[in-house]
């Protein structure tokens, strides 16, 4: 049975007349006849019996008539549903972003989104970058947010934020009363760093590296909150972004340390899979992003 048929049956049904159906379907009467005829045909059974020119439905008939409508009111929901996702009325997004991002530049942009597609169910996750890689690979996201480099050649990226990271101290900390701090001043320090996986800590090394500077690690932290709170009480100094540290470098509780002659700065990217079919819904998203970054 095709979609086709059980609209002709469906209506013959409603008028009680093939010429009505026909007319109503802009189809002509002959069409709807044939059309029954080749339905019961296929079906080996009466669908209608015919009494003094009125047609009457048979039992298998009343059956097929209350599938039929079940089936059509189905498309028809089917139809007005996937009008609404193309519509952005309804829809769902799978966002990932890394620790940076995803605690101090996707809220606002999530809560200015879904202000505006109230509608929309949007989820998302938090983690390092190495993990949201892995997500978007596998597909259990849509969309990724991140601070550190991508590896994978299946990987589409597309920057959207420009970031800096600060070296910093606490205010107690004697480099905090340098005007310049050099590398062998960071040599002698304990340094507070971030995982292995994380954007920021992969973008350290490598700057640290590239100038051949060597630091000693003293403690690994997951979180950049907790790495503020070690700083804070001089536990160590630490390389943090710009994004994470306004109201404290405002407030004077962590001190900017100027490294002579060297910059940690860095791009934020949106990753998405080079398989992935951009939908209205995603790309409306990456707009949002892409203007409140423009506005900060």
């Amino acid at each position: 049975m095709t979609l086709r048929e059980l609209k002709i049956f469906t209506t013959v049904c409603r008028t009680g007349s093939m010429s009505e159906a026909g007319r109503q379907l802009y189809i002509t009467q002959p069409a709807i006849s044939q059309t029954i005829l080749d339905l019961e045909d296929k079906l080996n059974i009466k669908l209608f019996e015919r009494i003094n020119r009125k047609l009457i439905l048979t039992y298998a008939g009343k059956r097929l008539l209350k599938y039929s409508k079940r089936i059509l009111l189905l498309i028809a929901e089917a139809e007005n549903d996937l009008e609404d996702i193309a519509n952005l009325k309804t829809g769902k997004l799978r966002i990932g972003a890394s620790m940076t991002i995803g605690t101090y530049l996707l809220p606002p942009i999530i809560k200015k989104f879904t202000t505006k597609y109230p509608e929309i169910d949007l989820n998302f996750i938090i983690d390092n970058t190495s993990v949201i890689e892995k997500k978007i690979l596998n597909n259990d996201i849509d969309l990724g947010l991140v601070e550190g480099p991508i590896n994978s050649k299946d990987i589409c990226f597309d920057p959207f934020y420009n970031d800096e990271l600060f070296l910093i101290s606490s205010k107690e900390n004697p480099l905090s009363k340098k005007k310049d701090i050099l590398q062998s001043d960071i040599q002698k320090e304990a340094f507070i760093n971030r995982e292995k996986g994380s954007g920021t800590r992969e973008i350290i090394d490598k700057i640290m590296n590239k100038y051949s500077i060597s630091y000693k690690a003293k403690h690994i932290l997951n979180n950049i909150e907790a790495i503020k709170e070690a700083v804070k009480n001089n536990l160590g100094i630490s390389i943090l972004p710009e994004v994470a540290l306004k109201d404290d470098l405002q407030s004077g509780s962590i001190k900017r340390l100027i490294l002579k002659d060297i910059e940690f700065k860095r791009q934020f990217n949106i990753i998405y899979h080079k398989d992935k079919n951009l939908t209205e819904l995603l790309n409306k998203f990456i707009e949002y992003i892409k203007d409140y970054s423009n506005l900060n």
